[in-house]
């Protein structure tokens, strides 16, 4: 259950109105996704989180907070936020694989195939809005960050060759995922998608296992 905040609001007469934050950020989350930042109003917004405009305000600020808590409760939600919590010593094969499986299906099995929140912001806003485009911009380097550990821990245990250049490698991740989701809009077929992440996953070692291969 999310946790409630208080508002104050018109229809209140100045006593508090409470509503489930955790409800209200992934219901805009969801009108960003589907339709981006600058296609929202404040008005839109506020009736996509069952709140009063006032409310908005009060509670949050401005849209671009919205757009801030709305992000970063995506990417708690996102398949690949498994990556970050691979524990040392845990094998990052089988994890990367199944991240990898799951965004497939997800994006296929969305009927608006709206791809990642993430990679549609980073065409809407970096570069364009000040504020936003810079919180895009480092949600993708933390991406890269991940995949930098990730790779480096796959690498020390013995799963992988170690890249030469393990940012370059982490930055090819981050890359093929942005192209996956953005594909995926056409590309509706999950066995499809999949084939695609198999092949690339190959190339840096963690391909599907073989008989002899697990170490």
């Amino acid at each position: 259950m999310g946790r409630k905040t208080s508002a104050r609001g018109k229809q209140s007469r100045g006593r508090p109105v409470e509503f489930d934050r955790e409800a209200a950020v992934r219901a805009a989350m969801n009108r960003f996704w589907k339709r981006g930042f600058g296609s929202v109003p404040a008005s839109d917004l506020a009736d996509s989180m069952a709140i009063t405009r006032s409310s908005l305000y009060n509670s949050f600020g401005d849209r671009e907070s919205v757009f801030r808590e709305a992000l970063e409760t995506y990417r708690r939600l996102a398949p690949d936020a498994a990556l970050a919590g691979i524990a040392p010593g845990v094998r990052v094969r089988p994890t990367v694989r199944k991240v990898f499986r799951e965004i497939c299906r997800v994006r296929a099995a969305d009927p608006e195939a709206r791809g990642c929140l993430l990679i549609n912001a980073i065409g809407e806003l970096v570069g364009v809005h000040k504020t936003l485009g810079k919180a895009v911009a480092e949600a993708v380097r933390d991406s890269v960050r991940v995949y930098e550990r990730v790779l480096k821990q796959a690498a020390d245990q013995g799963e992988i060759e170690r890249p030469r250049d393990l940012r370059a490698a982490a930055r090819a991740f981050v890359a093929f995922v942005a192209g996956l989701n953005a594909v995926s809009k056409v590309i509706r077929d999950e066995d499809a998608l999949w084939r695609l992440c198999d092949s690339f996953l190959d190339r840096y070692g963690l391909g599907a296992e073989r008989i002899g291969q697990r170490r």
